[in-house]
């Protein structure tokens, strides 16, 4: 029965096809670490797609090998999404990246706030025990508006119309369709690391 179950994960994982699973990027983009896989999950906090997902993640993230990149990109579709995006590289620039993905999840989806507003983030903060002058220092620093910029230009890049989307290795994109719900995403995105991992390992 072990064997029955392991061979269907298998023949599972190779029907996933390029153009119907995921998508080529048009050109390939260059990686922030060329001797790992990188996988980059592009999202916003008020998506309930991107918190759905977000159960799933923590687990998987766990079980990750040291080969594999993985990291965050925030939205900035719009004012509203580029307020969040700053929300997020903040937390980055704070040290308090983990508390905050959680807790802004948590407060948009859950609890029905906006965190758009000056007051709203600062209280937002404090609650992680971040003051309000250090959060108004960082919000605002060059570095914080650099990865913000950065983030826009990541998107256009990569052609981001939805969220969430993950990009393997600058040359895939995945996200949910018909086909694929966003609880199978990272199975699709499993498959494309096995398939760069071998093309990384056949180039050393």
């Amino acid at each position: 029965m072990v064997f029955i179950l392991l061979f269907f994960s298998v023949a599972e994982a190779e029907d996933f096809t390029l153009g119907k699973h995921y998508q080529a990027l048009k050109s390939n983009l260059a990686t922030r670490d060329p001797s790992k896989v990188e996988v980059v999950e592009v999202f916003w906090f008020g998506c309930n797609h991107c918190f759905f997902l977000e159960s799933y993640l923590q687990p998987w993230k766990e079980k990750l090998s040291k080969d594999v990149d993985f990291w965050k990109s925030h939205a900035t579709w719009n004012p509203t999404l580029k307020i969040h995006a700053r929300l997020y590289y903040s937390a980055k620039a704070l040290g308090v990246e983990k508390e905050v993905v959680p807790a802004a999840f948590n407060a948009i989806q859950r609890e029905r706030m906006f965190l758009t507003g000056n007051s709203e983030l600062e209280y937002f903060f404090k609650g992680l025990g971040i003051d309000k002058k250090k959060y108004q220092s960082v919000s605002n620093s060059f570095g914080v508006d650099n990865e913000v910029r950065q983030a826009d230009k990541r998107m256009r890049q990569w052609a981001i119309a939805s969220v969430p989307n993950l990009i393997v290795n600058g040359k895939y994109k995945v996200s949910a369709t018909r086909e694929l719900g966003t609880e199978r995403l990272l199975d699709v995105v499993d498959f494309l690391i096995e398939k760069e991992r071998r093309f990384l390992s056949s180039s050393e």
